[in-house]
């Protein structure tokens, strides 16, 4: 699994982009996991809101496809909110009209708010403040897109069943897997050694 994390990481590259092309391409297997995950228990219950899971799994594919053809500015865009914009979406979709948010998902929205934060340092502060704003725009957006949105599904079973604490899993597993990340990323220090030299 090590080699997949270093897909479009080239020698000729300083560290700093080395080291942000590998994380994008952890957060990205990780996306494409839960997508793949996700289709299944979806599948099986909500089966017109299979499409959010899929096209995770199907875009996460595509980014890593990009990171590995050079593309890797564009990638890492994507990748820092397009999990974001599928669950906002998915939300959506599921809640019906008048009714509040299911908390475990809106929880694992919150976790997903930290990517663009492991993606772009503080070297790159135009576009982590780009990408932040996106993805906190999808947040404070969500009643909104509730009120619009909607398949006609029983969004009561989500909240009644297992997958209520399973999503409750799934959000604290993101947080802690993209905090390690944060604290393994070593990008960071590389900027400062690249501006010291």
């Amino acid at each position: 699994m090590k080699n997949y994390f270093l897909l479009g990481i080239k020698e000729n590259q300083d560290a700093y982009t080395k080291a942000k092309i590998k994380v994008c391409n952890q957060v990205l297997w990780m996306c494409l996991m839960i997508g793949f995950t996700y289709s299944f228990f979806i599948y099986a219950h909500y089966k017109p809101l299979v499409i959010y899971p899929v096209l995770l799994f199907a875009i996460s594919a595509t980014l890593l496809f990009m990171n590995k053809m050079g593309m890797f500015q564009i990638a890492r865009f994507f990748a820092s909110f397009q999990m974001l914009t599928l669950a906002t979406m998915f939300q959506a979709s599921i809640v019906q009209a008048n009714e509040g948010f299911l908390v475990s998902f809106f929880c694992s929205q919150l976790a997903m708010t930290l990517i663009p934060w492991l993606l772009y340092g503080f070297k790159e502060k135009g576009m982590l403040a780009l990408t932040s704003m996106i993805c906190y725009g999808l947040l404070f957006s969500q009643q909104a897109l509730n009120e619009v949105m909607e398949v006609n599904v029983d969004s009561t079973f989500f909240a009644q069943s297992y997958l209520n604490p399973m999503t409750y899993i799934f959000a604290m597993a993101i947080s802690i897997l993209l905090i390690i990340l944060m604290k393994t990323d070593k990008s960071e220090v590389e900027a400062k050694v690249l501006q010291s030299v």
